[in-house]
């Protein structure tokens, strides 16, 4: 069974940023990233929240935008009604591991 929500921690360790970059990014892109918050207010991510991520850290530590250009091109993309961007690179990352998976067992 795979862990349905994940710390704050867990998810900077996994970009390999710090807990404070995940915070500023939440408020940055406020419309788009909305972590679930315990009693406690402690933030708890979904396997969504860090699709997004994800897309995030592409656009802005890989492809060099600034937030702003980053903004826009979320915005841009989050008209479709279908599926986000971020949504895509997931189903792609999993879709990887599946085929990996497959070849392994083929073996």
């Amino acid at each position: 069974m795979e862990k349905k929500y994940f710390t704050i921690q867990e998810v900077a360790r996994h970009f390999g940023v710090a807990p404070s970059l995940i915070r500023f990014w939440e408020k940055a892109f406020s419309g788009i990233l909305k972590p679930t918050k315990n009693s406690k207010g402690a933030r708890r991510y979904q396997e969504k929240d860090i699709a997004q991520l994800r897309y995030i850290y592409t656009l802005v530590k890989e492809k060099g935008y600034n937030l702003a250009g980053a903004r826009k091109v979320i915005q841009k993309h989050s008209i479709a009604p279908t599926i986000t961007p971020a949504e895509v690179v997931e189903r792609l990352h999993r879709l990887r591991d599946f085929l990996i998976a497959l070849k392994k067992d083929s073996i």
